[in-house]
């Protein structure tokens, strides 16, 4: 047990503490918590760290950590951004589906300890979606098994499994499962504590009994099996005067109004709570508070970036990406401005490879020249150039620009050298050209290398209200996640054990599509390459002249 520290302005001495159990504003059903103002809250009260850990989903993960790492590096803190899910394990398998009590899940919280960790966690999230989706995303014994290396485990909410035992008076049961979950995570699987006591009458009154109930079990099966205790509050808003937005959420959500009797509410207990707050709760019980800044004492300093994951293009034998490239560059740069080439032209070309060069971005701009060259073979309609292929002498020769760059090199290797993350790759098409691009990339690439990019649907001041009443601090909170209109990730392999995925309706309510649970700036910063395919009317207008 870590000694207790004196809280600056406190007159008692206060039990450190980590928010470990977080839910944002992409927990879609439930949360309404901004990354950015948790992550702020949590700084600005000591706490060495914080987990977020959304329903089944990762969708937060990456723009998580990039505020952090920024925070960071403003303040000159090392304040620690915990990568976790809250999953659904399916009580049969997830290869059962078919009966009530597959539908959904227990409650597990994971959290990455260390890369590997975060790779794992990774995998269990898309393949929850992808193949053991049933009510919810879920994972499974058997899946936990495979992946669970470089994982924390708690048992969760009293929606866990060991909980879930104890409110059905199965003790047994619940010794089981606890003994099931300890051989496979050892000293990183814990018991954890909630309590939510309301006080409010407009509230759920009935869930801090089953907590208590749970709790005073756990403490017992603590001793008895040696494992240990930490204490969670429930996150799903910031501050507790945002407890009535968030029940508000709820009511549209769910299609119901406020004052229906049957309707989900919550304790509004669910505010992120200061340290002291938390004491206030489990300062009867120090070491469930002191073993949550053991977990973030466990989790290690990773990087969720890579080396960037460029598909393999189609090389001669014996040459490598930048010599190819220069070969395609010089021989374009012929075409376009004859033997010999002026010297402003080969000095901005040689200055441009060399830039891409120190970037090792060469095979990006393959893959580029690839799609280009496949899109004009199949007589594709392409649009005006779009993005940093404007102003590039080197994509000007190899032909994916068809517009001469006023200057030679400077503006391209500026952007290039001041670009964080890989750079974004603009494409116009005509419509039918476009979905006859996408199909042929899907056959050069692989299936599984390629994937559409989610994007974020925000409340407004229309979609804001239930009941007509509005409530407007509910505006730019997300709504749901949509498929991006024109985006792509491209991979050099299974794109699912690199990046979370899931499944998202389309607008019309068609099949749902496998998407990236990153954006597309996120995938860029984390080393995938995005193509954004635009599709442009006056083209087609111009196309459909051209037809008559």
């Amino acid at each position: 047990m870590t000694n207790s520290i004196p809280k600056q302005g406190c007159e008692r001495a206060l039990h450190p503490f980590v928010h470990l159990h977080t839910h944002t504003e992409y927990s879609l059903s439930d949360g309404i918590a901004k990354i950015p103002q948790l992550v702020d809250k949590a700084m600005a009260d000591g706490m060495p760290g914080i987990a977020i850990t959304d329903h089944a989903n990762m969708f937060g993960v990456a723009e998580f950590v990039h505020y952090v790492e920024n925070k960071n590096r403003e303040l000159g803190t090392n304040f620690k951004p915990i990568i976790g899910c809250e999953v659904y394990v399916a009580r049969r398998g997830v290869a059962q589906k078919s009966e009530k009590e597959d539908f959904a899940g227990y409650h597990l919280i994971l959290l990455a300890k260390n890369q590997t960790g975060y790779k794992n966690l990774v995998k269990i999230v898309s393949r929850s979606w992808l193949e053991g989706y049933y009510g919810r995303p879920r994972t499974d014994h058997a899946e936990l098994e495979r992946f669970h290396e470089g994982l924390i485990c708690s048992s969760a909410c009293i929606g866990g499994e060991v909980a879930q035992h104890i409110l059905n008076n199965d003790l047994e049961a619940a010794e089981r499962a606890a003994k099931w979950y300890k051989g496979l995570f050892g000293e990183d699987y814990y018991f954890e504590l909630q309590y939510h006591k309301p006080t409010v009458e407009r509230a759920n009154h009935n869930t801090c009994k089953l907590e208590q109930r749970v709790n005073n079990q756990l403490i017992v099966l603590s001793k008895k099996l040696g494992i240990k205790l930490i204490c969670s509050n429930d996150i799903h808003f910031v501050d507790e005067e945002d407890a009535e937005v968030q029940d508000t959420l709820l009511c549209i959500n769910w299609g119901k109004k406020a004052d229906d009797p049957n309707r989900l509410i919550f304790s509004k207990q669910e505010w992120l709570k200061t340290t002291a707050e938390m004491n206030d709760l489990f300062g009867h019980i120090p070491e469930a508070l002191e073993n949550t800044v053991e977990i973030c004492n466990k989790v290690e300093h990773y990087s969720i970036k890579q080396e960037p994951l460029f598909p393999q293009s189609s090389l001669p034998e014996g040459v490598d990406e930048e010599e190819h490239l220069a070969h395609l560059a010089f021989n374009g740069a012929h075409k376009r401005f004859g033997k010999p080439l002026p010297t402003e032209v080969k000095e901005g070309l040689k200055a441009e490879l060399r830039t891409l060069n120190n970037h090792h971005y060469a095979p990006l701009v393959l893959m580029w020249y690839e799609i280009v060259s496949a899109a004009r073979k199949m007589g594709a309609k392409m649009g005006k150039d779009r993005g940093f292929s404007r102003n590039s002498l080197l994509l000007y020769c190899l032909g994916i620009s068809q517009e001469k760059p006023a200057e030679f090199g400077a503006v391209f290797c500026d952007y290039i050298n001041h670009k964080q993350g890989l750079p974004a790759l603009e494409l116009e098409f005509d419509k039918e050209g476009r979905d006859r691009v996408l199909n042929w990339i899907v056959e050069r690439y692989g299936e599984q290398s390629v994937a559409n990019i989610a994007s974020r649907n925000v409340f407004t001041a229309k979609t804001a209200s239930t009941g007509g009443v509005q409530e407007e601090k509910l505006v730019g909170v997300l709504r749901k996640m949509d498929i991006h209109s024109c985006g792509v990730a491209i991979c050099n392999r299974d794109i699912s054990v690199v990046v979370p995925l899931a499944w998202v309706e389309t607008e019309k309510n068609e099949n749902a599509v496998i998407v990236t649970q990153y954006s597309g700036d996120a995938l860029r910063r984390i080393g995938i390459p995005v193509l954004y395919f635009l599709t442009s009317n006056k083209l087609n207008e111009v196309i459909k002249k051209e037809t008559l």
